[in-house]
């Protein structure tokens, strides 16, 4: 008896243990939900409009390095069990206005709104990002009015054309770019004073101009980034399920520390608000 009760015991052990495991897996863990179905079985496919875009994606086309949201690319790619992530460039008015071409997924600092809302799908968000001022070093923007006497730039088709007419209503028209890389260019080169960008993006640009750009300000306006999918996809329980598993696990603000910098997670409580009546 002494003997079987021994066993019955280390059975219930073994059999404790297990539970105890079990338990602790569901609550550091997502479980997956919904089925993602490639338009290339195998691939992850991701288009996105401007390459390099530091921080987020680097390298070039044809040799891409790293990057926020190449990282995450892989990182879907991995949980739906394919091989390998293809990315394609395309114009980000034919992005956002849903012209994927086949496509899975846009990748793109893309922030819902209703009007895009009527072309793609989007994933729940994966980052805040309040609309942050960058100017070259030494240009001060401490309030309003400053902000109304510089020239702005903006990229076309991006909500921060609207965001800078509306909060700001400069004084001059706004210039409007092709993409980030032009516009951080003309800001540079003194075509403009102030540009708006995702509080991530902005910060990360400033981290990387060597001391030329600088973060100064952001505005009073909600802006989310999410991935776009193409309208009515299949895909987008999946894609919802594996991003609010990676905000969960860490991994976003994994990504965030290592592709943007350390300062970009307190970067909303360290950069001054503009406040404006509008």
């Amino acid at each position: 008896m002494r003997s079987a009760r021994r066993v019955l015991a280390v059975a219930m052990g073994a059999l404790l243990v297990a539970l105890l495991a079990a338990a602790c897996s569901d609550r550091t863990s997502s479980p997956a939900a919904g089925t993602f179905t490639p338009a290339t079985p195998g691939v992850l496919t991701v288009v996105t409009s401007d390459l390099p875009t530091p921080g987020f994606w680097e390298g070039t086309p044809d040799h891409l390095t790293g990057g926020f949201e190449y990282e995450l690319a892989k990182d879907l790619a991995e949980r739906f069990r394919l091989r390998s992530v293809r990315v394609r460039v395309e114009a980000f008015n034919r992005v956002v206005t849903g012209r994927l071409d086949g496509a899975d997924i846009a990748l793109d600092l893309i922030t819902p709104t209703p009007e895009r809302e009527r072309s793609l799908a989007f994933s729940s968000p994966y980052l805040d990002a309040p609309p942050t001022v960058v100017v070259r070093a030494g240009t001060e923007v401490p309030d309003l009015a400053t902000a109304q006497t510089l020239r702005w730039g903006a990229v076309a088709g991006t909500t921060f054309v609207g965001i800078v007419g509306k909060l700001i209503a400069p004084h001059q028209p706004i210039r409007l770019f092709v993409n980030s890389t032009g516009m951080l260019a003309g800001l540079q080169a003194g075509q403009v004073d102030a540009v708006l960008l995702d509080m991530p993006f902005a910060v990360v640009s400033a981290n990387q101009s060597d001391g030329h750009l600088q973060a100064v300000a952001q505005l009073p306006s909600s802006e989310t980034i999410a991935a776009a999918l193409p309208k009515d996809s299949g895909n987008q329980q999946a894609v919802d399920s594996a991003l609010r598993a990676f905000t969960a696990d860490g991994t976003i603000d994994h990504l965030l520390r290592v592709w943007v910098g350390s300062n970009a997670a307190d970067a909303e409580k360290s950069i001054p608000l503009i406040r404006t009546t509008r």
